[in-house]
């Protein structure tokens, strides 16, 4: 693909994105840029569109993205915050001048993954394309264009909020924000936990009654951008006023928790509310005190009542935290100071927003009234936990239909298997299975129960196709494989052919699962021998890798059979179908870096005859073999003796091919009456006993590589051993015994190669 648009990657950009943007510059989906690179693992089609996923690109790929979106691969470096990534995650692989990529999912390093702004994105290319950029929880602001932006997947069709009206106050935050990070970094405190906790501590007041009560700063606020984004969608999502709020909340809160967190980060404060003796009642007295500064520093003198009256928030437990550290004790369950604990974390809107009468949220069969029902909290989350337990006994209810209907949990999160009777099961099973560690014993007991392998340590599409290969035996019998697997439905064959193949691959829990369905070891080895199966083409790429370096082509012929493996049938079946195509196709890509000549317009005969006088002139390379029935040295000079002759019958290539071999024909150089004046010219050398080598023939060596270029390994056999003869070159260009070759006057015959030898003379006095 030959780049023509300019696409300029956003700053903080996933470079899945910009993947994305680039191929809509052109008119393509990502999956037409990801096929050119080799994948080092499995991307699901359903993750092609997945926002919050990233691809770790090698150099080689870098390259092509660059050259692709006419940007330089230092400016992208500088952009991508994963760029660096992507060389070090894919370390020892490539070599072959064909990119890889490696797909990543879920946590990522680099931040959450949230909705870039359109309008920045627009300015810089990509077809207006939708943009993902990493962006913590501080830095969700588009300053230029007054937008807040929101994370993907959190179950509404929104990427940003219109914060215009308050664009000023949440910038002067934004920019605030900087500084208490540098203040809590001195400080020895990680800023993204003074963040959490003043992030926790601003929601609790959120969901009080008694704060907004006498609140007069959040409701105007609510008001605007709740309208703002309520006139940009309409009422086609459904939602009601408590999800409206729940979208809204952080854009509206965010100066007050930066507030908050620079409060936290004061370490003068923190002595403060850390003093006094442990104990529940004390902490508690411990953070309405703290809540009391708070008031002053926000201008809310009365958040001391606030936290009197709930019955406990996030400055609670963080405020014991705070005494016991000053007593050198231990973090209650080696937690630090900053944990904020469950139940005073903050409702997100991915859950908040699917939350609706417990049932599936808008967008995936909600109620008509499309009110959600809020998290419940009282006490210290014991109101939590019950509403948690509920809605795991109605998932766990409907798990059950499920598995009596179809006998396991492997079901597909899509909305055409995943929502029955207005219950999403297939989000249910993969948010538990995502959150397994959580799941008290009875819980992942009664999970277990019903199916054994609900969370298995391998993707789910494998047991997805277990399950569906399982139902087929039950049916028809066990599978073997005495036939090469003839007879069985093609989605099975092929399923069962990748899991041969990948068989040493395997987990020991699939291999047994395996076995239940008949396909053991011993029908693996009877796969293996039966003699006309159908190799994988990574398989019949080896074995023809393994005869390239054991013979230097691969242009074997037909009957041509390497360790059971008929390659000369599949390499010929490989010829015929490129030349169908018309061009080079993927496979013909990869069999030509192992053999350009592997499928030439001329004889294969032809091109086999030609690697037998290569090899037969130049001496067989190291690692090389004669193949069986190779041609002899006399029947391929006669060969090449024919080819010379029929010159104009030959093809361009041809005749450039048979060039070649001409080079490699040594004759002599030296004439007779030239060499009485250059033998007197020869340094003298010691003889040390063992037979004396003609000096007139390592000259003659010298010449000839002089002359051809060729190195020293494929000297002619006529000429002596290349390793003696090059030892005697270095001494005498070292003695400037060859200079004075050079620089003598000799008959007419000689000065030819006397002009090649003082040009290679010269060449290798400069470079060493």
């Amino acid at each position: 693909m030959e780049a023509v648009l300019r696409v300029v990657p956003v700053v903080g950009e996933t470079t899945w994105s910009f993947v994305h943007r680039v191929a809509a510059a052109y008119g393509l989906d990502a999956a037409d840029l990801t096929g050119e690179w080799r994948s080092a693992n499995w991307m699901q089609r359903k993750d092609r569109g997945c926002a919050g996923g990233e691809v770790l690109l090698d150099a080689v790929a870098q390259e092509q993205l660059a050259r692709w979106c006419r940007v330089p691969a230092g400016h992208l470096a500088r952009a991508l915050p994963s760029w660096a990534a992507g060389p070090q995650a894919l370390a020892g692989r490539g070599g072959d001048g064909r990119g890889w990529m490696r797909w990543r999912t879920g946590v990522l390093e680099w931040g959450p993954v949230v909705f870039g702004c359109g309008l920045c994105a627009a300015r810089r290319g990509g077809g207006g394309q939708r943009v993902w950029v990493y962006g913590p929880q501080w830095r969700r602001l588009c300053v230029r264009h007054g937008r807040w932006l929101l994370e993907p997947g959190g179950g509404h069709p929104l990427g940003w909020v219109e914060v215009a009206g308050l664009a000023r106050e949440l910038g002067r935050a934004q920019r605030r924000w900087a500084r208490v990070a540098r203040a809590a970094q001195e400080g020895g405190v990680a800023p993204r936990e003074v963040f959490a906790l003043a992030r926790a501590v601003v929601c609790w007041w959120w969901e009080r009654e008694e704060f907004w009560a006498r609140e007069t700063v959040w409701g105007p606020r609510l008001e605007r951008v709740m309208a703002a984004a309520v006139r940009r969608v309409g009422d086609g999502v459904g939602w009601g006023f408590e999800q409206w709020r729940l979208l809204v909340r952080d854009a509206v809160v965010f100066p007050e928790v930066v507030s908050v967190a620079q409060a936290l980060a004061d370490p003068r404060l923190r002595e403060r509310a850390g003093q006094g003796a442990q104990g529940l009642l004390r902490d508690r007295a411990g953070a309405e005190q703290f809540a009391a500064v708070l008031g002053v520093r926000l201008g809310r003198g009365w958040l001391a009542e606030v936290e009197r009256a709930g019955s406990g928030g996030p400055l609670t437990p963080w405020v014991g935290a705070l005494v016991r550290e000053r007593r050198g004790a231990v973090s209650l369950r080696g937690r630090g100071v900053w944990w904020v604990h469950g139940p005073h974390r903050p409702v997100e809107a991915a859950v908040g927003l699917h939350v609706v009468d417990g049932r599936a949220g808008p967008g995936a069969d909600g109620p008509a009234d499309g009110q959600a029902t809020p998290a419940v909290r009282s006490g210290h989350g014991h109101g939590l936990v019950r509403r948690q337990t509920q809605l795991f006994d109605e998932g766990l209810e409907h798990a059950r239909r499920h598995v009596e209907e179809f006998g396991h949990l492997a079901l597909a999160h899509t909305p055409a298997t995943g929502i029955r009777d207005g219950f999403d099961l297939g989000r249910w099973l993969a948010h538990r299975r995502a959150t397994a560690a959580l799941l008290s014993v009875q819980q992942a007991a009664q999970l277990a129960q019903l199916d054994a392998w609900w969370n298995p340590p391998w993707p789910m599409h494998w047991q997805r196709g277990w399950y569906r290969a399982r139902d087929f035996v039950r049916r028809h019998g066990p599978v073997h494989c005495g036939d090469n697997l003839e007879g069985l439905p093609r989605w099975l064959g092929l399923w069962l052919r990748q899991q041969i193949t990948h068989y040493r691959q395997l987990q020991e829990g699939q291999q047994r699962l395996l076995a239940e369905l008949g396909l053991d070891e011993g029908e693996i080895k009877r796969f293996h021998a039966w003699p006309g199966r159908r190799h994988p083409v990574g398989e019949a790429l080896a074995v023809a890798s393994a005869f390239a370096a054991r013979h230097g082509h691969l242009v074997p012929s037909r009957s041509t059979t390497v360790d059971g493996f008929a390659l000369g049938s599949w390499l010929v079946r490989a010829r015929v179908r490129q030349r169908q195509a018309g061009r080079p196709t993927r496979l013909g890509q990869r069999l030509t870096a192992l053999d350009c000549w592997w499928n030439p317009p001329w004889p294969i005969a032809w091109q086999r005859m030609w690697w037998a006088a290569r090899h037969h002139l130049s001496g067989l390379p190291p690692g090389v073999q004669w193949w069986p029935g190779a041609p002899t040295a006399d029947r391929t000079a006669v060969w090449l003796h024919q080819q010379a002759a029929r010159r104009p019958q030959l093809q361009p290539a041809q005749n450039d091919l048979v060039n070649e071999l001409i080079a490699l024909i040594w004759r002599p150089r030296i004439s007779d009456s030239a060499w009485p004046t250059l033998s007197a010219l020869l340094s003298p050398l010691p003889h040390h006993g063992g037979r004396r080598r003609s000096e007139r023939q390592v000259l003659e060596a010298i010449l000839h590589i002089a002359c051809t270029g060729q190195p020293w390994t494929q000297l002619p056999a006529a000429l002596g051993d290349y390793q003696a003869c090059h030892r005697r070159y270095r001494r005498w260009l070292a003695d400037g015994t060859l200079a004075r070759i050079s620089h003598t006057l000799l008959p007419e015959p000689d000065t030819a190669w006397q002009q090649r030898l003082a040009a290679h003379t010269a060449s290798a006095a400069g470079s060493s």
